[in-house]
This record gives C-alpha cells, sequence and structure tokens, in this order.
C-alpha cells in the first residue's frame, strides 16, 4: 500500500524559503557579533596605551620632582581617530581647534575612535602638551612619548609630548 501524498511537494518551496530565512537570520546575527567584537578589541588596546601614559603621570605628579622625565612607547592603532590629554570634548567628536590648556578640564583626557566612539576619563594630575599652556593631542602611530614634570604659575602639570 502506497500513499500519495501531493503536499509535500507544494510545502517544499516553503520549507526551503523558510530555511533559507532562517540561515540569513543566523549568519547576519555572527557578523554582527564579530564586529562588534573586533571594534570593542580596539577600544580595549587603545584604553591599554592610555593606561601606560596615566599611570606613569600619576605616579609623577604625586611623587616625583618637578623636571623628572621619563619616555613611554605606546602605539596606538588607526582604528583611532584621535586622543587629547588635558581637556574634554567641547563639540562633539570632532577633533579640537583650540589647543588652549583650561585649567579646570586640565586633570581630564578622552578619545574618539574611527566609528564615533568616544570615552572621557579624568585622572589626579594635571595635563598640558609640549607648552604649559596647551593641550596634548594625539594620533594613530607609534610614539615615544616624553612625560615630563614641570611646574607652572605655581601648579605641577605633566607635559606629555613626542
Amino acid at each position: 500500500m502506497i500513499i500519495k501524498n501531493d503536499e509535500a511537494l507544494m510545502g517544499l518551496p516553503v520549507y526551503l524559503m523558510v530555511a533559507i530565512i532562517v540561515g540569513s537570520i543566523v549568519f547576519t546575527a555572527f557578523a554582527l557579533s564579530i564586529y562588534n567584537m573586533h571594534k570593542d578589541a580596539q577600544v580595549d588596546i587603545v584604553a591599554a596605551e592610555i593606561e601606560k601614559i596615566t599611570a606613569e603621570a600619576e605616579n609623577m605628579f604625586e611623587y616625583a620632582d618637578a623636571g623628572t622625565q621619563i619616555t613611554i612607547h605606546v602605539d596606538f592603532p588607526d582604528s583611532m581617530r584621535f586622543m587629547v590629554f588635558g581637556s574634554l570634548p567641547t563639540d562633539g567628536i570632532s577633533e579640537p581647534s583650540d589647543l588652549s590648556l583650561n585649567e579646570d578640564m586640565s586633570n581630564s583626557y578622552y578619545f574618539v575612535m574611527d566609528d564615533g566612539t568616544m570615552k572621557t576619563f579624568s585622572s589626579n594630575a594635571r595635563f598640558s602638551g609640549e607648552l604649559t599652556d596647551e593641550i596634548a593631542v594625539l594620533y594613530p602611530g607609534s610614539y615615544d612619548l616624553r612625560i615630563e614634570l614641570v611646574e607652572s604659575e605655581g601648579k605641577s602639570y605633566v607635559k606629555i609630548y613626542p
């Protein structure tokens, strides 16, 4: 006895279409998770490089004498747009046009990634650029940064410059 089932032939394209849709959804979710994981890894790399700088800067600020200077090697990935020491973002994620140091924000620093991710931080140390009345702006690449403790107008600053 053979049972004839014509419904199976009619349902096959529907089952195939459902399998393709479900497969596409799973693949898209997987691809997005890989992308987000890569983006987070780049942010973590930048944060680790910043930690090298801030750890030394805070130690110098608290314990060293004026004139103390050290060199730190850092390597920022190309996915970082820029980093600023001695300021907070004023107009979104665009690069600062005014490099003047604001005393109220001199202990702040932040970085911006190419995808628009921005992270802000603060420190016990006050930062400045090579000139003590300017902020320090760094870009992607490899640097041997000089970090120097200086006194200007009765206040201590950690100068950060290549």
